[in-house]
């Protein structure tokens, strides 16, 4: 929480191409009364000593909560196998932070289509698949990004804070974020219990 009592609300996504949304998301998110944190948005600390990694890393975890974007463009800051909004989204699944996931459609989408090709009948990956980028999805691990926020690799009934809401316009994301967050007693009450496990 910030000194004056805000919830921080971390707010993963992708940022090139979508700069104007990432404005209106956050903005909607100071309407609503949370503290957005969000390197575009300029409201991430940051210690120079640090990598841009570690610095987004250390703003999931001194977040209360997450809000993640999952979007057909993976994202440019990659380090190693993921990008830094992917490494983002796992700490915060890891840490069990509360956490609100969106994906966009053509995710569902190409993930339904692409698992035949993707996987062998056992379900283990396809060592010969390969995918080029396309004006669907720039990047395959889009899907596993996905996969991960929906805990795919852990049994149905076991899985616990897995949803993802589905969007295609951002008017879609801003519907999401007045169902979820428009009640801060409950954002509140989600954060302690959650913290309390």
């Amino acid at each position: 929480m910030t000194p004056d009592g805000k919830i921080e609300i971390m707010i993963a996504s992708s940022v090139y191409g979508y700069e104007d949304q990432l404005n209106q998301i956050c903005g909607l998110f100071e309407q609503l009364g949370y503290q957005p944190v969000n390197s575009h948005y300029k409201t991430m600390r940051t210690d120079p000593s640090k990598s841009n990694l570690d610095n987004c890393l250390e703003a999931v975890r001194a977040s209360d909560a997450l809000f993640g974007i999952i979007r057909p463009e993976y994202g440019t800051g990659i380090i190693g196998d993921r990008s830094i909004t992917h490494e983002e989204m796992k700490l915060a699944i890891t840490l069990k932070k509360p956490r609100w996931f969106i994906a966009h459609r053509d995710i569902r989408v190409a993930r339904v289509l692409l698992k035949q090709y993707m996987l062998k009948l056992n379900g283990e990956p396809r060592a010969s698949f390969t995918y080029k980028a396309t004006k669907l999805m720039d990047d395959i691990r889009s899907i596993d990004l996905y996969n991960d926020t929906i805990q795919n690799n852990i049994p149905a009934d076991e899985r616990v804070g897995h949803w993802a809401d589905e969007f295609f316009q951002i008017s879609d994301i801003l519907k999401v974020i007045h169902t979820q967050f428009n009640d801060q007693n409950r954002i509140q009450e989600i954060i302690t219990n959650m913290n309390a496990l």
